[in-house]
């Protein structure tokens, strides 16, 4: 796995191979802002001159509706200290308790950026806030077994490192105060599982149908067709 590219543009490009879709969205560094430019974001916000960011330690997408009819500005805030543990423990030359957190939240917020943009380029109607946590949870699992795979040299994984990446990624408990967000975690993480579960069996060939399908499909036929996946 080559280093040349930034790890941010690698995870982007595979997402965007994996489920077949271009974003049109280019070199994903330029949406990044760390402390310092989310504190601004802030500030611009409280002065009513941009977008609605809310405070918090935690990475996320922040996104402003611009007058043009469906366009949007984006920014990834990813905090100062998760870029540091990355740079220091690259998840292309090491993978575990160091940094498995922060890269999976690398991926999730990449993930969100590419989803929304991918649909906005294609005029297919909102995105929910469910469709986008379901999707960047199956997401994370495939990137992080991917890089894995690609350090260990196996193509099967094994059990062992397939529960330590879901132990990780889908939490027993959810510390989210309001009881509709928790819920929606929840829903979210449980058919994602679902998903990744019905995956396995599967040829690669079908693996990639399924995953194009699941990426292409709306709010409501992702819960007619893929919320109650059939699991061997």
């Amino acid at each position: 796995m080559s280093a040349a590219l930034p790890l941010i543009d690698q995870v982007g490009r595979l997402i965007e191979r994996t489920y077949d879709f271009d974003a049109g969205v280019g070199p994903l560094g330029r949406f990044v802002v760390g402390d310092l430019g989310h504190a601004r974001l802030i500030e611009r916000q409280r002065a009513g001159a941009g977008a609605d960011v809310t405070e918090g330690a935690g990475a996320r997408l922040l996104l402003r509706p611009l007058p043009r009819r469906e366009a949007w500005a984006a920014a990834l805030y990813l905090p100062d200290a998760l870029i540091e543990t990355l740079e220091r423990h690259d998840p292309r030359r090491e993978i575990g308790g160091q940094n498995v957190g922060e890269f999976a939240t690398l991926v999730e917020e990449v993930d969100h950026l590419l989803t929304f943009a991918d649909r906005v380029r294609r005029r297919e109607g909102p995105l929910s806030l469910l469709e986008l946590e379901w999707h960047a949870g199956v997401t994370k699992y495939l990137v992080l077994t991917h890089f894995i795979a690609r350090l260990t040299g196996r193509r099967d994984i094994g059990d062992a490192a397939r529960s330590f990446v879901e132990r990780y990624l889908f939490p027993a408990e959810y510390s989210e105060e309001d009881p509709a967000v928790r819920a929606r975690y929840r829903d979210a993480d449980r058919f994602a599982i679902r998903l990744i579960r019905a995956l396995r069996p599967r040829s690669p060939s079908e693996r990639l149908r399924l995953l194009r399908r699941f990426h292409r499909a709306n709010h409501h036929e992702k819960m007619r067709e893929f919320a109650r996946l059939p699991v061997a």
